[in-house]
């Protein structure tokens, strides 16, 4: 019994210390991508999450988290060198895929899903639009069904829709109530340590623009 004890009692002391490594590694990688803002400072940031990924293959964060670095590297380089952008999309799904198959119903899965959609539409707004439109709003209601109280939900679709044509339903008043609704939802956010929280200050300014028009 005293050595059943003992071996119990190091397993968790072991598990402890894995998991406080763990939150650890995540919260320097997240500090790094925080702060980058160039993409090649990015991409690093995305490194830095893959690595963790690959040490800690059960865990979705760090891959949501690669794929979150890759996409803010893509949106950076769209206008100026819109051929590697896609390469790094590409790249961005790849990561994502990881996290999906770890944590299919995540609600922040499914916005980051709805993320990458959009940055594709990005490439060629007047075609990708009317492919791919469907898809982002599938995955946006997913994501607000997951969990209702996600602000980046009603955000990115108030973004989306800000951006599309007005006959196509688009245009900043259509786009104002998903911004009051988001800015609702982060007013409320509490946290949890290592998830996802972007999106707040943005959020505020495109509410900020439309509410000009």
């Amino acid at each position: 019994m005293k050595n059943l004890l003992f071996l119990l009692l190091l397993t968790s002391a072991s598990l402890s210390a894995q998991n406080a490594k763990y939150i650890s590694a995540m919260k320097k990688a997240i500090t790094q991508l925080d702060s980058a803002k160039t993409s090649d400072r990015q991409l690093e940031a995305a490194n830095s999450f893959a690595r963790i990924a690959s040490a800690e293959p059960k865990e979705w964060l760090p891959a949501y988290y690669a794929a979150f670095s890759q996409l803010s590297a893509a949106f950076n380089l769209l206008k100026e060198n819109p051929a590697k952008a896609l390469e790094i999309v590409d790249a961005a799904q790849a990561s994502l895929d990881k996290a999906k198959a770890l944590a299919p119903n995540e609600s922040e899965v499914a916005v980051m899903q709805a993320y990458i959609l959009i940055a594709r539409v990005s490439e060629n707004p007047m075609v990708k639009g009317q492919e791919l439109s469907g898809q982002v709003f599938a995955e946006l209601g997913k994501a607000a069904a997951l969990n209702p109280q996600n602000p980046r939900a009603p955000f990115l679709q108030g973004m989306y829709t800000m951006n599309m044509p007005e006959f196509f339903g688009g245009g900043a008043d259509r786009a104002k109530p998903f911004f009051e609704k988001a800015a609702a939802l982060y007013g409320q956010q509490s946290v949890a340590e290592l998830m996802p929280f972007w999106g707040k200050e943005t959020n505020a300014y495109f509410l900020e623009q439309v509410s000009k028009k």
